[in-house]
């Protein structure tokens, strides 16, 4: 691969990166990577389990509507055909682990991050590829690393809140942060006066802070954009305390403090390293629930599975 992925990473980025919403420019949307015929070839490549295909309610904000679907008999050419004439969401995680192209991105990405944003010492990153519907929506929801969206074809528009109560409640971070619930988060249409609107079209990128709630809606176009995902020692950091006030809030215990270094921090640290090593964590996890499979032969090719 050839030539630099940002236009514009300049000083002012450099200042607000981590800490505010940062918006820039890119040309990953220049690259044959992203075709049609590419990106149809890599899906078959891609294990059932780290593809995640989602339907959603239209129009109003109905997180209960979000529901999992799994692949059925399409191949790649066909789920990206389904995309198109549906309200489908794909999810592809970890892309890298997978397809050689993507890893070299993801490093080249990275690269460029790190050589503008002084001491971010990344030490653990991956990359996730989404695909979904004209006028698809992901609801309002937040994740776990520091993250970052790059437009790469259509059109989205992104509302980012603050990372602070009321927008995100401690309980509903912890939650979060140990697998219990999925991401989305209680949602109020006020909540919109406090949020920033970013439009992405193909060559932009957003990141924000760590945590920051936000909920997505596409133009009346497919979309193909990409995830970046990040830890740093200081994100590491922030997760175990997180989870150890999850596991104290669980046995009846309010958590007092979120502070990062100390004592108490280092307490919470040691506690969720044992709670994850005694199997408590996969014990207590979230689990999938698949409600529709995709059908090449049925009309509008979803087809509700059978309760239970």
């Amino acid at each position: 691969m050839s030539g630099a992925v940002f236009e514009n990473f300049d000083h002012e980025a450099r200042a607000l990166w981590g800490n505010h919403i940062v918006k820039l420019k890119h040309r990953l949307h220049e690259r044959v990577l992203f075709s049609d015929q590419k990106l149809g070839a890599m899906l078959d490549q891609i294990p059932e389990h780290r593809m995640a295909i989602n339907t959603m309610g239209a129009g109003t904000h109905d997180a209960g509507s979000w529901s999992y679907c799994k692949r059925g008999d399409l191949s790649g050419t066909q789920l990206i055909d389904a995309v198109q004439q549906g309200r489908i969401w794909i999810n592809v995680t970890k892309i890298a682990d997978f397809v050689p192209e993507f890893a070299d991105l993801m490093d080249e990405m990275f690269a460029e991050i790190e050589g503008n944003v002084e001491d971010l010492n990344v030490f653990r990153k991956s990359m996730g590829l989404l695909i979904s519907s004209p006028n698809a929506q992901v609801f309002y929801h937040a994740d776990v690393p520091g993250q970052a969206l790059w437009q790469i074809r259509g059109e989205k528009r992104i509302w980012i809140y603050p990372n602070t109560e009321p927008f995100l409640k401690p309980k509903a971070l912890e939650g979060i942060i140990r697998g219990t619930t999925e991401e989305e988060i209680s949602y109020a249409p006020w909540f919109d006066k406090y949020a920033e609107v970013v439009d992405l079209k193909p060559g932009d990128m957003a990141h924000w802070p760590l945590n920051g709630p936000h909920r997505v809606e596409n133009r009346d176009c497919l979309n193909i954009s990409v995830t970046t995902e990040h830890w740093t020692p200081e994100i590491r950091r922030h997760f175990a305390v997180q989870y150890g006030n999850g596991i104290l809030r669980q046995f009846g215990w309010t958590p007092k403090s979120k502070d990062l270094y100390g004592p108490t921090a280092w307490a919470k640290i040691a506690m969720t390293a044992a709670w994850r090593l005694s199997g408590q964590q996969k014990r207590q996890a979230f689990k999938r629930q698949m409600r529709f499979t995709l059908d090449s032969k049925a009309p509008g090719l979803l087809v509700p599975l059978a309760a239970g």
